[in-house]
C-alpha cells in the first residue's frame, strides 16, 4: 500500500516540479528575477519532497525483505534501525502518504512509545537517515543554493541570464552601520572619574547645608550617620507614644468622675423640685377642703 501511494505521489510530484522550472526559465527570460527567487524556494521544498520519497521506496522495500526477521527478533535489528527510524520520522512529515502513520503505530507497539519518540524528535544516536532529515526540513535554501539552481535552470532551458548582479548582492560583504571600537577594553582598566552626589550637613542653627560626595566611603559614612540618627528618632517616638498611652486612660477616668457627679447633682435638685410641687399641691387640696 506504501509503496504504490509513493509512485503515484511521485508522478504528481514530478509533473509539477517540471512546470515549475519551466516557468522559472521563462521569468528569467522576462528580467522578473526577484519573481524567480520566490518561486525557486517553492521549487527546492518540492524536489527535496521527491528525494525523500524515494527514499521512503528503499527503505519500505527492506523492510518487507526483512519482514520475517523483525516479527522473530524483539528489538529492533541494527541493520535495520536507519530504515524503521527514517520510516517513523518520516511518517508525520508526509501528508500525502497517510499509510507512512499506520506503519509508524505498528512500529510503536513492537518496539515501544520510547523508540518511536527517539525517532521523531530526532534525539541522539536515534538513527534517522541524514539525507532524510535535509530533504524534510522546513528550512529556508540558502543564497548559494538558489543561485546554483537557477544558474542549471537556466542552462537547461537555454536562457542567456546574466547572474552578476545577483553573484554581487549575494557575495557583498555587510557593511558596518555604526562604528565602534575594534578591539575589547575591559572596564577594570578604565579611569575612575569622581562622582559628586548631594548630601546635606546639619548646621548649629537646626539647618542642613548642601555638601558633596567625593568618594564611596564618604558617602557610606554620611549614610551610617543618617542611619544612626533616623534610629535614634524611631525610639523616641516609640517611647513618647508609649507615655502618651499611658496618660490616657487616667484622663478618662477623671472626665467620667466629673460626669458622675455632675449627674448626681442634677438629679438632687429634680428631687427637690418634685418634692415642692407635691407640698404645693397638698396645700391647695386644703384650701378647697375649708372652701367647700
Amino acid at each position: 500500500m506504501v509503496l504504490a501511494r509513493i509512485k503515484v505521489v511521485r508522478n504528481e510530484r514530478t509533473t509539477k516540479v517540471r512546470q515549475m522550472r519551466r516557468g522559472i526559465a521563462s521569468l528569467l527570460q522576462k528580467g522578473q528575477e526577484v519573481t524567480a527567487r520566490i518561486q525557486i524556494e517553492h521549487l527546492t521544498r518540492d524536489q527535496n519532497s521527491l528525494a525523500a520519497y524515494e527514499l521512503i521506496g528503499l527503505f519500505c522495500q527492506l523492510v518487507v525483505e526483512r519482514l520475517l526477521i523483525i516479527e522473530k527478533q524483539r528489538q529492533c535489528p541494527p541493520d535495520l534501525k536507519e530504515g524503521i527510524a527514517s520510516l517513523i520520522f518520516a511518517a508525520p512529515r508526509c501528508c500525502e502518504i497517510p499509510e507512512l502513520m499506520t506503519v509508524r503505530n505498528i512500529f510503536e507497539n513492537k518496539y515501544g512509545r520510547d523508540f518511536v519518540s527517539a525517532a521523531s524528535d530526532l534525539r541522539p544516536e536515534c538513527g534517522v537517515n541524514g539525507k532524510m532529515i535535509e530533504n524534510l526540513s522546513i528550512k529556508t535554501p540558502s543564497g548559494e543554493v538558489k543561485l546554483k539552481l537557477m544558474k542549471e535552470i537556466a542552462n537547461e532551458y537555454r536562457v542567456e541570464w546574466d547572474a552578476t548582479k545577483y553573484e554581487r548582492e549575494l557575495f557583498k560583504p555587510t557593511e558596518e552601520l555604526i562604528e565602534g571600537p575594534k578591539t575589547f577594553v575591559s572596564g577594570a582598566t578604565l579611569p575612575l572619574q569622581s562622582v559628586q552626589l548631594n548630601k546635606f550637613e546639619k548646621t548649629s542653627g537646626g539647618e542642613r547645608r548642601n555638601m558633596h560626595y567625593q568618594d564611596a566611603p564618604s558617602a557610606a559614612e554620611a549614610a551610617v550617620i543618617f542611619a544612626s540618627e533616623a534610629m535614634s528618632a524611631a525610639q523616641a517616638a516609640a517611647i513618647l507614644a508609649n507615655q502618651a498611652s499611658s496618660q490616657a486612660p487616667h484622663c478618662v477616668d477623671t472626665v467620667s468622675k466629673t460626669r458622675n457627679i455632675d449627674d448626681h447633682e442634677e438629679l438632687a435638685v429634680d428631687e427637690e423640685e418634685t418634692l415642692l410641687s407635691d407640698d404645693e399641691i397638698f396645700a391647695r387640696f386644703q384650701a378647697l377642703k375649708l372652701h367647700r
